[in-house]
């Protein structure tokens, strides 16, 4: 006679049957390709995305007033702005605790510190026989989300295997603080390190290489492009933009229609979370930011007469769109424009702004060394592709490294992803080269 489960046992297959059960009613097919070098990945990312999206999306889909898609048009746990963006800091802030690497077996190989440069908190990473490159971390998290405590995996480790001392920028939110004081705080601390760093960390000023994902990639990108404009020194050794948010003028690219067709209601990047926060990063209060999304998702925020300098700018897209396919699948034709005038006197005065939006920075000649990464199924993909194409024809010594299988802000996953972990150490090695 079989005997019966034990209390504890019980409890553990209870708890196993409920998580099964959720994962199973939660479960959505990824498209063909995505994350498929390895299939162990693709495992991992069928399991742990549910997760993401139980915790983080579900209680914080906008509920906009005229979605692409009507199933948006619903009530959320969190219908307030200000409550959906305290919750999304407040759920990815953990659940980016519950992945490693822990550190309990390298205790003492990297010296981290909490510091304030220039009135901007930072988190150092200091090897103990550190060479003499540093390397300058920017967060991402649309310039409202994000934390050192949530990269410190990410940044840890890249001090521990380049033997290389690493700051990270905690730079201030919006929207309680909107452009350019986020900037600000980036440019304060580098020049801290500029000036500080030869005597309080022993790092070689010509050899500092500025790195920033998503939000903090347009943050790298602009220091980089403000430092040669005015012939700042010493120059910056390279750059390294992981799948950048670069431009707020077309929301129609076609890595953002693919986003509509195959991945909407995943949690990824999605271009209206993009639209909204880049609005609250100009300064837009929130409420109205909620409001023009529909608008601004369709280019409804761009006069008439600007498009065609931006075709001009962004004549790249073409290429991208005809050689980009997404194994083939049928991308979405541009959606109609839903005019917004509200949205083009309010974004207008910015958008065109290089600072803001770096893609249309005109003259990129001078910049330094780049390495630019981007993700087949991101939203961000086809700028960031734009972006070093412009970089290559200004005659900057550019490498792009586009993941077939990749999704935005996989280097987060670096320790559970083999592909994230493969991408970041191709980026570590390639920094290396450089020192």
């Amino acid at each position: 006679m079989t005997k019966p489960l034990s209390t504890p046992g019980t409890v553990i297959f209870a708890t196993f049957i409920v998580i099964l059960s959720a994962l199973l009613v939660l479960h959505k097919p990824l498209p063909p390709g995505f994350c498929e070098k390895s299939s162990l990945d693709r495992v991992i990312l069928h399991l742990f995305e549910p997760v993401i999206r139980l915790f983080y999306l579900y209680p914080v889909i906008l509920p906009y007033n005229q979605p692409l898609i009507p199933e948006f048009q619903t009530r959320y746990l969190f219908s307030q702005p200000q409550d959906q963006i305290w919750w999304t800091r407040l759920s990815l802030n953990t659940l980016a605790k519950t992945m490693g690497p822990f550190t309990l077996f390298d205790w003492g190989t990297v010296v981290v510190k909490d510091a304030t440069w220039n009135g901007v908190h930072v988190r150092t990473y200091q090897p103990r026989n550190a060479t003499g490159g540093a390397v300058v971390f920017i967060h991402g998290g649309g310039f409202a989300i994000g934390s050192v405590e949530m990269y410190s995996g990410l940044t840890r480790r890249m001090a521990k295997e380049m033997n290389t001392f690493v700051v990270s920028i905690d730079y201030r939110l919006s929207p309680e603080t909107v452009f350019p004081e986020n900037l600000l705080d980036c440019e304060k601390a580098l020049d801290y390190l500029i000036e500080k760093g030869p005597q309080e960390f022993g790092i070689d000023p010509t050899k500092i290489v500025i790195v920033g994902d998503s939000a903090g990639g347009n943050l790298a990108t602009v220091i980089a492009q403000r430092r040669v404009e005015k012939k700042a020194e010493p120059r910056l050794a390279a750059q390294v933009l992981l799948y950048p948010l670069l431009q707020m003028v077309d929301l129609q690219m076609v890595s953002y229609r693919y986003f509509h067709k195959r991945l909407d209601g995943f949690a990824f990047v999605d271009p209206r979370s993009v639209a909204f926060y880049y609005m609250l990063y100009a300064g837009v209060p929130v409420e109205q930011a909620k409001r023009l999304v529909p608008s601004v998702i369709t280019n409804g925020h761009i006069k008439p007469e600007h498009r065609d300098t931006l075709d001009e700018v962004l004549s790249h897209r073409s290429i991208i769109e005809s050689t980009h396919l997404y194994n083939l699948s049928k991308v979405p034709a541009r959606w109609d424009v839903v005019e917004s005038l509200e949205a083009q006197d309010l974004l207008d005065p910015i958008i065109f702004n290089p600072d803001f939006s770096p893609l249309m920075r005109t003259h990129l000649e001078g910049l330094p060394r780049t390495l630019i990464v981007t993700c087949e199924y991101d939203t961000l993909r086809d700028e960031g592709m734009i972006y070093a194409d412009r970089l290559k024809m200004a005659g900057v010594d550019t490498k792009l490294i586009n993941l077939k299988n990749g999704f935005h802000a996989m280097l987060n996953m670096h320790n559970e992803i083999t592909e994230a972990s493969s991408c970041l150490t191709d980026v570590m090695e390639w920094i290396r080269e450089l020192f």
